[in-house]
């Protein structure tokens, strides 16, 4: 850790200024105050562990997530579906209007299609791109008197899910219990990485690790279409410097094998 703080303003739990009034833990007053020593954050980064975590894990979510929410928004699930003779509609009530939250929602989560599966550490000490997602993520609008004042990731995920999962996602500033144990963060020391980086980082041709993957030597770990129609492919670079050393194992021993019948 450095002595840089969260930008957006996290403290750790529990643990307070000396000045503060529940300095020492043993104040038993109603005192709001959970903790006001502010969270650290890693070396090149500008959030902290919680906040990457939280952030990398809802981008994770966000194709799933959308797909849900254009399902609900499908207008084509309310067009009447019975038919009179000759092909036309015996009803003449039009389909149901989208709610305008799913409308809203759909706005917000378009435009962070191309970050779903981005490697977030590398853009982790931009300030620029970093305060951007954490208000189109990670900030809750609450509903009040049924409207709000914007939408994020996590509020898209608080109100529909993703129907691909049976659990409900349980942020750690809103669980009663309070702070989980914190976890390392995988993509810390082990990232997403595109094929063409697979390749560079193996030393091979795109070709090869194209190859890798159908021979199922390498394991894709998500995958999104791009703006323009491409299917993007990911892999863990733990896997990729896998299959890299075996097959540089596997090289040497057919080089140095001794000819049979020779």
């Amino acid at each position: 850790m450095s002595d840089r703080y969260c930008i957006r303003g996290c403290v750790r739990r529990d643990e307070h200024y000396a000045a503060c009034a529940r300095h020492g833990g043993d104040y038993t007053g109603a005192f709001p105050c959970t903790g006001c020593a502010p969270a650290e954050c890693r070396d090149g980064s500008l959030i902290c562990d919680r906040c990457f975590g939280r952030m990398r894990a809802l981008l994770a979510d966000g194709p799933d997530l959308i797909g849900r929410v254009r399902s609900l928004a499908d207008p084509m699930k309310a067009t009447p579906t019975d038919k009179a003779p000759g092909g036309r509609s015996s009803a003449t009530e039009p389909p149901a209007p989208i709610d305008a939250d799913l409308i809203d929602a759909l706005n917000v989560l378009q435009k962070l299609e191309p970050w779903w599966h981005v490697t977030l550490s590398d853009y982790s000490n931009d300030l620029e791109v970093i305060t951007w997602l954490g208000e189109v993520v990670l900030d809750r609008h609450p509903e009040i008197a049924g409207e709000r004042d914007g939408w994020s990731v996590a509020d898209a995920m608080a109100k529909w899910g993703v129907e691909r999962r049976a659990d409900v996602h349980v942020f750690p500033d809103e669980d009663p219990e309070g702070e989980p144990e914190s976890a390392p963060v995988r993509e810390w020391y082990d990232p997403l990485l595109t094929l063409e980086q697979a390749a560079k980082r193996a030393k091979v041709s795109q070709r090869q690790a194209r190859r890798w993957v159908e021979k199922d030597e390498l394991t894709v770990v998500a995958q999104h279409r791009g703006p323009r129609g491409t299917v993007m492919k990911y892999v863990h670079a733990s896997a990729v410097d896998r299959v890299a050393a075996k097959m540089r194992d596997r090289q040497e021993s057919t080089r140095f094998a001794t000819p049979q019948g020779g």
